[in-house]
C-alpha cells in the first residue's frame, strides 16, 4: 500500500511549499532597523533580511549560503551596515 500512496502523491501536484523565513532578533544601527531572517535551502541557510527605517523598508536577499543560522545572520547584519554607511535613505529609492 506505500508505494500506492506514494504514486497518489507525485500525481496530486500539491508540491510542499518551502518554509518560511523567521525573523531573528533585530538590531538598530544608525537609526535603521536590521532584521535578519535566514532562509533555510538546501540543508543550508541564505541570507535574507529586512533594513527599515520607519515605514520605509528593503528587502535584502543574497547569494551568500551559511551553514548555521547564527553565522547567516550576523553576516546579514554586517553586510546590512556596509550598505546603510554607503546609500543611507537612497536605500529606499
Amino acid at each position: 500500500m506505500g508505494m500506492l500512496s506514494s504514486l497518489k502523491s507525485l500525481l496530486s501536484g500539491s508540491p510542499k511549499a518551502p518554509a518560511q523565513p523567521k525573523a531573528m532578533p533585530s538590531e538598530e544601527y544608525e537609526g535603521f532597523e536590521i532584521i535578519p531572517m535566514p532562509a533555510a535551502e538546501g540543508g543550508q541557510y541564505r541570507l535574507n533580511g529586512i533594513i527599515r527605517k520607519g515605514e520605509q523598508e528593503h528587502q535584502m536577499i543574497r547569494a551568500d549560503m551559511f551553514g548555521s543560522v547564527d553565522d547567516c545572520a550576523n553576516e546579514m547584519k554586517r553586510k546590512s551596515k556596509i550598505l546603510i554607511d554607503q546609500m543611507g535613505e537612497r536605500l529606499f529609492d
